[in-house]
């Protein structure tokens, strides 16, 4: 794989890091049942699967797919009532990233290795991740689609490699919208193995310990 051992990882967030099947499902479903009650109408609840489909996605694209044809251009105003909650609970105390993340992190710098998180979210839910679930002490750089000059995951990506001086750099994701945005920046591609998505064109697959990736990095393992 090119790139290796990089000068740059970026990684995405939401099913990479953090746990986010942990704790979505139930989250959505309460904020549906919230929702439902303010609008007077009834909605369907996701089964965890169809909750979790939309991870990966932007803005509309994570909203309005719970939502009935109807009332999918209110899906802003889902958002504002459900994103308090998710940020509410990953400032909680309780920890959803996966087990070793923190490990990895640590590992990967003292290799000297920069890192940078790269995720299709705003500002508020990038905090809480950062502040909330420490991803913030343990990256160099954070960026999501509030940040200036960006307006989706391939500009996050030249963002970060602008911020290290480099294009030395592997990218770290669990779905197809990440390797989209690592071959529109012209980086190698790591999967982040699950069972939501399959993505077989990947330059290496990870499967979330972390001596699998630094394997995959050319890295000394811990």
């Amino acid at each position: 794989m090119r790139n290796t051992p990089p000068e740059l990882v970026i990684f995405d967030v939401d099913g990479t890091l953090n746990g986010i099947e942990l704790w979505w499902p139930d989250l959505i479903r309460k904020g549906l049942r919230r929702f439902a009650d303010e609008l007077g109408v009834r909605l369907t609840e996701p089964d965890d699967a169809a909750a979790l489909t939309v991870v990966g996605e932007k803005n509309e694209g994570v909203w309005s797919p719970f939502l009935p044809p109807d009332q999918q251009h209110r899906w802003d105003e889902l958002r504002a009532m459900v994103l308090p909650m998710e940020v509410e609970l990953l400032r909680s105390g309780r920890d959803y990233l996966y087990a070793g993340v923190r490990e990895l992190l640590e590992a990967l710098r003292s290799c000297g290795i920069r890192l940078a998180l790269a995720s299709n979210c705003g500002a508020d839910y990038l905090a809480a991740n950062a502040d909330g679930q420490g991803l913030g002490p343990l990256t160099d750089w954070q960026f999501c689609l509030d940040s200036v000059g960006v307006s989706d995951k391939s500009d996050m990506l030249l963002r970060a490699m602008e911020a290290a001086g480099t294009e030395c750099a592997v990218m770290v994701g669990d779905r197809h919208s990440d390797h989209a945005a690592a071959k529109a920046a012209g980086i190698p591609f790591i999967w982040r193995a699950n069972d939501l998505c399959r993505i077989d064109t990947a330059d290496g697959k990870w499967l979330g310990d972390p001596d699998g990736l630094l394997t995959l990095l050319d890295l000394p393992r811990i």
